[in-house]
């Protein structure tokens, strides 16, 4: 067995220790970064033993085919996610009413309002809102990274406390707030509960506390338009 083998049988072994799926293609993804990075192999295995996940080691995620820059103060996108971006584009496309505003509440990384701009041509006012500081500046970063360009409108605030648009507009509101039950989140995995961002996924007791919350934001700033939420679909009977 040649040494670049070893290594691969190495963090196999690793990854299946700490419960990972998809263990061959990640074990390669470690192996190509290994070669081209300069932190040590064993400081990344003795770090996925600990249970923290590949992406915050790594510090970046992959999402629409864009590589992110990610860290503990963002949730890791997942490929669950990107149907919202598929039935937002469909919305834009078939709506009598012309779109005038996206805004994408609890951005995180960015990953939702970001490739909608690249997959949209800047055709709308896009914004971004993140009760975060440090989750908007990495949303920031990568609006520079992947856009060349800033186009998004970025405001620290809860939910959509500090947005205001003109009378008239016809608003897009995109929302992957935290939506898993507190009892649920507690039997997460240990990857999740240790390392990804509490604030990004407990939801509450039923799952919809802020979801509750930016509905009366929405109806009391009379905001027109439609809404696109990801939640939890044992939360739906709830809404």
């Amino acid at each position: 067995m040649n040494n670049e083998l070893q290594i691969l049988f190495q963090i196999q072994e690793a990854l299946k220790t700490s419960g990972y799926n998809d263990i061959s293609r990640v074990a390669k993804d470690i192996l190509e970064y290994t070669q081209n990075n300069p932190l040590p192999l064993d400081i990344i295995i003795e770090r996925i033993k600990n249970n923290e996940p590949w992406e915050y080691i790594k510090e970046q995620g992959e999402f629409r085919n864009n590589i992110f820059k990610l860290n503990t103060n963002t949730l890791i996108p997942r490929i669950e996610t990107e149907i919202m971006i598929d039935i937002a584009k469909q919305e834009l496309l078939k709506s009598p009413t012309p779109y005038t505003d996206i805004i994408d509440v609890g951005t995180g990384s960015g990953c939702i309002i970001i490739s909608l701009v690249k997959e949209n041509e800047n055709k709308y006012n896009f914004h971004a809102t993140d009760i975060s500081q440090e989750a908007i500046n990495i949303a920031k970063e990568n609006e520079k990274n992947i856009l060349n360009e800033p186009v998004i409108q970025f405001s620290q605030t809860d939910l959509i406390e500090d947005i205001a648009l003109p009378k008239g507009n016809f608003c897009m509101i995109l929302a992957n707030l935290p939506y898993i039950p507190t009892q649920q989140y507690l039997g997460l995995d240990k990857s999740v509960i240790d390392f990804e961002p509490r604030t990004a996924l407990d939801g509450g007791e039923n799952g919809i506390t802020y979801y509750e919350k930016l509905l009366e934001q929405i109806e009391a700033k009379s905001i027109k338009g439609c809404a696109i939420f990801e939640i939890e679909p044992s939360t739906l009977e709830l809404f």
